[in-house]
């Protein structure tokens, strides 16, 4: 049972390595520049601006968009790339590597085995493009872990391994009643932090959106920290392991952040290993000898051909000590980098970062991992074979991970620990106050994802925009003619009727929303694309704070005001993906003061979960027709 589990987790991460190296290549196949560009997967024109070398000699490569500023694009840090400059009828180069950074028209990449040569620096001017390709990493990473665990022989381990298998209970250990119980902490999160501080093997912390959880992790692991030496702090993103690595610091806790240093906000450099390396005393001895070794090699150089014994022997020798130097370089770097990384006591990394090879020979007593319902399981157990026990934190009932191949979901790679679990174990602890959130628009979710047990801080319970009592608001467009229409370029759906009927909502709501934060969401990229054209064109938004993203875009963000353009609407009564609860469930709790949502109910309600909400909104928010807004256009 547990060796079969494990192996078809093996298979799973196969699977969806291939459907995920078949889908670049269909975006890239026989296709055109300008396609590319459409598909996302392309920057172009793209102009190099600086180049350098990052601790540990990585060729880091820094590049500006010059035009096509506002093309939407599917490029984010960690995933893999290749650069190339198009000559129309050929490519003069091809470099594979790794974005480590990406801000509006700028992007770095990191080289790891290409040679490039100064003559391939100089022809980086013009031309160049950066198309996403299929990286391998994450996946052989994600294997080996798997491989790992079910070869382990360690006991804490095996248990673990087969608790997960058998979906145990855990051992339960009993509260310590001194454990410090901060003041700034509620009830649930008190009870949370007390239970798990000291647990064994697998702890969970069920955190609903707006329910502190972040506040409650950085308080427990303060807590641990007064009795182990090293804990390891994961979570499966960047932004994610950089939230709580700023908190964990401003506490005063000793963070070393693991990463290159351009994939961390510009706030946190100072805790990456590259950024204390090189505010070390010990670097600036290792800088000279790095530049006696460069001095040597050019005066070798300059030896010609013609030259005789002695000059043949001086060359050698020079050689032989610029090699020399290199080496004792190189290791006087290594043995400054594993003083640092001992010397720090909290370790952040993403999930698959754990395996960097600068902490590879770690072993912790605790990982925790943050924003566990975002990773999938062979992620987590990338970080967990490095220590005794593991605390997840998250909230299973909000987005997964994306899994694409459908042979992976069915070998069980979509679902991830923190689902397997939470249910299950003894040691998990749900937040129970939310301080986000209106309650009129916590009540819906509460009621159908939470079992009621969830409520509002009294802070947040009734706040308003300015003179409002439309707290959430149903617009349906049954019978208004909007159906929704689908691009078969991008295979996404998209409906320009409900554009409209948002804008004149937005107009008549102006007044309220000024100084008010302003989200757009839709589950469909196409739409996404759509009322971003639509809005950065209209005079209606200027001056106004609105941000326009997909559902998986806005998870884990929240704003005053939250528009949702639910896209479907046709005679057969299909929704497609809106099937899913939890994506229902993640857009409506973004927003935290008014609620608004527009679709078709004729089509919507076809399934229990809309013609619940149906229901909730007549008895408890504010029901309109779109014919309102149409008869003022």
């Amino acid at each position: 049972m547990m060796v079969e589990r494990y192996d078809k987790l093996l298979e799973a991460i196969e699977c969806e390595r291939t459907e995920e190296e078949k889908y670049y290549r269909s975006l890239a196949a026989d296709k055109s520049i300008k396609e590319k560009m459409e598909a996302g997967i392309l920057w172009y024109p793209v102009i190099m601006t600086k180049h350098f070398y990052t601790v540990g000699e990585y060729l880091e490569l820094q590049f500006e968009k010059t035009r096509n500023t506002n093309v939407p694009h599917k490029l984010k840090t960690g995933m893999g790339c290749r650069i190339y400059k198009d000559l129309g009828h050929k490519q003069e180069f091809d470099f594979k590597g790794t974005i480590s950074f990406i801000r509006k028209n700028k992007i770095s990449v990191i080289l790891r085995d290409n040679v490039v040569t100064k003559d391939d620096l100089a022809n980086m001017n013009t031309n160049l493009c950066i198309e996403l390709v299929h990286d391998e990493r994450p996946y052989k990473v994600m294997k080996a872990a798997i491989q790992d665990l079910i070869k382990t022989e360690k006991p804490h381990l095996v248990k673990l391994r087969n608790g997960v298998a058998e979906k145990s209970a855990f051992q339960t250990k009993p509260s310590d009643p001194f454990v410090h119980q901060p003041t700034h902490l509620n009830e649930s999160q008190n009870n949370a932090l007390k239970n798990i501080c000291y647990s064994d093997q697998m702890s969970i912390i069920h955190g609903p959106p707006g329910t502190g959880k972040t506040t409650t992790l950085v308080a427990l692991i303060k807590e641990i920290a007064k009795s182990e030496k090293k804990i390891l702090v994961c979570a499966p993103s960047n932004n994610a392991v950089d939230l709580l690595a700023t908190q964990l610091d401003a506490v005063g806790l000793s963070v070393l952040r693991i990463g290159n240093v351009s994939r961390i906000s510009d706030n946190l450099t100072h805790l990456t290993l590259a950024e204390k390396a090189r505010n070390d005393d010990e670097w600036q001895h290792i800088k000279r000898v790095k530049i006696e070794a460069e001095v040597a090699k050019n005066h070798a150089g300059k030896y010609k051909r013609n030259f005789g014994a002695q000059e043949r022997f001086n060359r050698n020798a020079l050689y032989k000590e610029a090699k020399e130097l290199r080496h004792w370089a190189r290791d006087l770097e290594y043995k400054l980098l594993d003083r640092l990384v001992s010397n720090s006591q909290i370790i952040c990394a993403t999930l698959i970062g754990a395996s960097d090879k600068s902490i590879k020979d770690l072993s912790f007593k605790t990982c925790v991992i943050d924003e566990a319902s975002q990773a999938m399981e062979p992620e987590c157990w990338n970080a967990i074979i490095k220590a005794e026990r593991v605390i997840l934190a998250g909230d299973h009932l909000q987005l997964s991970p994306m899994v694409k191949s459908n042979e992976a979901k069915a070998l069980g790679l979509n679902q991830t620990l923190l689902s397997r679990m939470t249910d299950v174990i003894q040691h998990s602890y749900l937040l129970d106050t939310q301080y986000r959130m209106n309650d009129k628009i916590l009540s819906f979710s509460n009621k159908m994802f939470y079992n009621g047990l969830l409520k509002s801080a009294p802070n947040n319970k009734d706040w308003t925009l300015p003179e409002d009592d439309q707290i959430v608001v149903m617009i349906d467009t049954s019978g208004c003619g909007f159906e929704e229409s689908f691009n078969a370029k991008s295979r996404s759906r998209y409906n320009e009727g409900e554009y409209y009927i948002l804008r004149e909502h937005f107009i008549q709501s102006k007044k309220q929303y000024e100084g008010a934060s302003i989200g757009i969401i839709s589950p469909y990229s196409e739409q996404v694309k759509h009322l971003r054209n639509h809005i950065e064109d209209d005079e209606m938004f200027r001056g106004f704070d609105v941000t326009v993203n997909s559902i998986d875009g806005f998870q884990g963000q929240e704003k005053d005001v939250i528009y949702i353009s639910l896209v479907r609407s046709n005679n057969q009564g299909e929704i497609g993906f809106l099937k899913d609860e939890k994506r229902l469930n993640v857009a409506m709790t973004r927003a935290r003061k008014k609620l608004i949502m527009i679709g078709d109910l004729s089509t919507l309600s076809q399934i229990s979960l809309f013609n619940n909400l149906a229901k909730h909104i007549e008895e408890n928010g504010t029901y309109r027709s779109a014919w309102e807004f149409m008869n003022m256009t």
